[in-house]
């Protein structure tokens, strides 16, 4: 159940709203916020929504994260964090509207880089799953949360061995944008 699961989570950067629905969680990601870290273009945002706990070791990590609607550039999913230079972040990312996107971006020594790969038009709900062992991470997804599929595979050589894991949100455009935590687990 959600609610047993976040009782030792707090917010980096609180969101605009929270309260509790029936299906979990809605969280309101305020507009302008995002996480991203680009020293060659001068470009560094650390004021998106990140929900966690803090965490020794190695983990794997499961988030689920509905969406009834998608704005441009919303993001909603799960992110490790060692520092506002060293994390990872994967979930909803829609340089559009209404065009779904899963996006992987890992920020290593303060630059951050990225990928996508497209979503189902239809798709309204991700299971997000990341897995450490050492310095060494796995991201997997899931439209069904039965079959999970692996993404990517990074090393992040700065990162400690205590992080921040959880679910975060960003709303980088100029409207803030709603979705739904409905699971979070962490295995150690």
């Amino acid at each position: 159940m959600l609610l047993e699961n976040i009782k030792d989570f707090s917010w980096h950067n609180d969101p605009q709203n929270v309260r509790f629905v029936e299906e979990g969680m809605l969280i309101e990601a305020k507009a302008h916020t995002d996480f991203w870290q680009n020293i060659d273009c001068n470009f560094a945002k650390d004021d998106g929504h990140l929900f966690a706990k803090s965490i020794e070791g190695d983990f794997i990590l499961t988030v689920v994260c509905s969406f009834p609607s998608i704005k441009a550039n919303a993001q909603c999913g799960l992110m490790a964090r060692s520092d506002k230079q060293n994390w990872i972040k994967a979930g909803l990312y829609s340089p559009q509207a209404d065009i779904p996107q899963l996006g992987v971006v890992s920020a290593n020594q303060g630059s951050s880089d990225w990928s996508v790969v497209s979503l189902p038009q239809d798709s309204r709900k991700l299971w997000l799953r990341l897995r450490r062992r050492g310095k060494d991470f796995v991201i997997y997804f899931s439209l069904d949360g039965e079959y999970f599929k692996q993404i990517r595979m990074l090393h992040l050589p700065k990162s400690a061995n205590i992080l921040d894991i959880g679910a975060y949100g960003c709303a980088p455009g100029n409207e803030s944008f709603e979705f739904v935590l409905q699971e979070i687990d962490i295995k150690t």
